[in-house]
């Protein structure tokens, strides 16, 4: 048993061994993320229909129904405000944790009147990562250098990565005892066939995948997508293994948007924290090009930062966002992440591609 521990103690704190930098930088990117694709605005709440409130066990079932609009327009401003902190980076672990507190406690009333989405991952993802210490780089946190004990932590990454793991498995095993190994028919089909025919106007890929008449062709979809999701969390013991993992689901929700258009932007910003890794490694030309960029550019980030901040708790929302909000964020994050699967050979090459823009100093 104690050598069972031991190995799950060093699986948990060996596994990943981010900087400050990569953290800080997932931080950031994971706000704005999330500006783009927007905040929720939990004020709706109080306009729905009390005879559809049929709240799970939890805190919405044991509290009751709060349908005052003065208390979801206060919420969504404390939301805003604690976002702003998380973005700047102060006290971070704090607000990192109350934020998601928060996002937890809108999204369980949001989810009481019926309405469920597929973004978890991205509520929690701000409580785990705060215990990566990720406000030691780029932030307010830094500047002050209240405490200079703090180190990065790379258990979150583990344990996220499990719970991604766990994830796909939970979608995958449905799937599994549900048909999909039937050589007769396909389920994907099913779905693109649906979208196509659902009265909407079909995006990308979708009108080419709906024509195409072949079955054989659609079961390798169906037997792919049982393969990634049930084997994705076997990758979990080894970072580099891992990696190539992400960019194989950076290619499957890129397929569910072009063939499915389901855009699972949101869900992808977890994906941050090991892209951050895989590109910015320590001593690396990429690396440290961009942190000079950005020590030398101090005094301008902080003040988009200051803009950004009253944007955002002012509650505006760029007219330009709603257009370019609803698959750009998946875009730029699932494209990069394709890479991470490439051979070694194929980095090696692109790496000096990048030597070439960014010459060594």
């Amino acid at each position: 048993m104690q050598q069972i521990n031991e190995k799950i103690t060093r699986w948990l704190t060996n596994t990943w061994k981010p900087t400050f930098f990569q953290l800080g930088l997932t931080r950031i990117i994971y706000c704005l993320g999330f500006f783009v694709v927007g905040l929720p605005q939990f004020i709706e709440i109080s306009n729905l229909e009390l005879v559809f409130f049929d709240p799970p066990v939890g805190i919405s079932k044991l509290i009751g129904p709060i349908t005052s609009p003065e208390f979801w327009w206060i919420f969504d401003l404390v939301l805003r405000v604690i976002f702003v902190l998380v973005l700047v980076g102060f006290r971070t672990k704090e607000t990192s944790i109350i934020f998601g507190l928060l996002l937890i406690f809108g999204f369980t009333y949001s989810f009481s009147y019926g309405k469920i989405d597929h973004d978890i991952f991205a509520v929690i993802f701000p409580i785990i990562m705060s215990f990566s210490n990720w406000g030691g780089a780029l932030s307010i946190d830094a500047l002050r250098k209240k405490n200079n004990k703090i180190k990065p932590n790379g258990w979150p990454l583990t344990y996220l990565s499990f719970l991604l793991g766990w994830g796909y498995f939970t979608a995958g095993l449905p799937k599994l005892i549900g048909g999909w190994l039937d050589v007769s028919n396909s389920s994907t089909v099913g779905f693109i066939l649906r979208k196509y025919y659902s009265g909407e106007e079909p995006l990308y890929l979708n009108e080419m995948f709906a024509k195409i008449n072949n079955l054989f062709f659609y079961k390798l979809l169906d037997y792919s997508t049982l393969l990634f999701e049930l084997g994705f969390i076997f990758t979990i013991f080894w970072s580099a293994v891992f990696l190539r993992a992400i960019g194989i689901a950076a290619i499957f929700h890129l397929g569910v948007l072009l063939t499915l258009n389901i855009s699972f932007s949101l869900h992808v910003l977890v994906f941050l924290p090991y892209l951050s890794y895989y590109y910015f490694q320590p001593k690396t030309q990429l690396s440290e090009n961009l942190e000079l960029f950005l020590r030398q550019n101090k005094k301008i980030f902080l003040t988009i930062g200051f803009l950004l901040a009253v944007v955002i708790i002012a509650g505006y929302y760029p007219e330009s966002f709603r257009f370019i909000r609803t698959h750009s964020v998946l875009f730029l994050i699932c494209i990069p992440s394709i890479f991470l699967v490439l051979p070694k050979s194929a980095l090696l090459f692109l790496g000096k591609i990048t030597n070439r823009f960014f010459p060594a100093k």
